[in-house]
């Protein structure tokens, strides 16, 4: 069987256990990674920046056969994402809107302390990473965690930010937490042409970055601005203003309409700001207002 560049990674080392070896003296060590495999290879070639063709030889020229041992030892565990130092691992239990418990926070506290965790990092994304753990340990940790791994990495939905919105901050226009909650368990971990991250903020204060990130919710005192196509990177983009004003009935249904056009419309590993760039944001714009009217 001949591969392409088209297809999953899973899909070559289920054909071809013993194509993980060849990826793994190219760079490729996250063979392990629920969210990895199922990217491309073309997508894989892109992330570590490898030619998409050296790559494609690569694995075309393994012989049929098993993985070795040393070379499942070394595929990056479920839910694990590797450290520079290609040894050890971080995890990131998800944690919807940012919101956490006394009990979370125990159980991470004593799961970092008995796998000798080497940091416990705040992320920007809202979530708490444990840093500096050992492969062999990865699967423990989430059994004795009893929670899901964030979605961290990977073309899918990976954040969804929530600010305090009028529960909690003295400045909110708008409710937040409840709505941002319901994305979350909506979009979080969604399958996407690229990576897709999500903001929600009561305020135009905007302090989960709604207006750059690929979509925003902004709070004002009539209802909710829509902000899409914003990202930050090499080439930062700002967001644009879709739809001024909405109904918090309104904005899953538009939510629904934006995530939906963008799965039909952008080619593989092209933000939402880059779709609108390359076709304009007109058709969009349209097919959004539909699902409110």
């Amino acid at each position: 069987m001949r591969f392409t560049l088209d297809m999953k990674l899973k899909d070559i080392m289920s054909s071809n256990p013993k194509t993980a070896e060849a990826m793994q003296e190219l760079g490729l060590h996250c063979l392990g990674c629920a969210f990895s495999v199922n990217e491309t290879l073309a997508n894989a070639a892109q992330m570590h920046n490898l030619d998409p063709n050296v790559l494609l030889e690569k694995v075309n020229s393994v012989e049929q056969g098993e993985m070795s041992s040393e070379a499942a030892a070394k595929a990056q565990p479920a839910g694990g994402i590797l450290q520079m130092d290609k040894k050890t691992y971080s995890i990131a239990p998800h944690i919807p809107a940012g919101v956490v418990t006394p009990e979370i926070l125990r159980k991470i506290a004593d799961v970092s302390e008995k796998y000798h965790a080497q940091a416990i990092k705040v992320t920007s994304a809202q979530r708490i990473a444990i840093v500096g753990l050992q492969p062999q340990d990865v699967p423990k940790i989430w059994e004795d965690l009893g929670m899901d791994p964030g979605h961290a990495i990977g073309l899918c939905v990976r954040s969804v930010k929530v600010c305090p919105g009028d529960t909690f901050c003295k400045r909110g226009l708008q409710e937040t937490l409840a709505l941002g909650m319901e994305i979350d368990k909506r979009y979080h971990g969604m399958q996407l042409p690229s990576k897709f991250k999500i903001g929600v903020a009561g305020c135009p204060n905007k302090c989960t970055d709604a207006a750059s990130v690929d979509l925003g919710l902004m709070g004002t005192s009539k209802g909710y601005h829509l902000y899409v196509g914003g990202n930050g990177g090499v080439k930062p983009r700002q967001g644009n203003i879709l739809l001024e004003n909405l109904q918090k009935e309104q904005v899953l249904p538009v939510i629904d309409a934006v995530v939906s056009y963008y799965k039909e419309n952008a080619k593989p590993q092209e933000r939402l700001g880059r779709l609108i760039d390359r076709i304009g944001i007109e058709g969009l714009h349209e097919f959004a207002e539909k699902a409110i009217h």
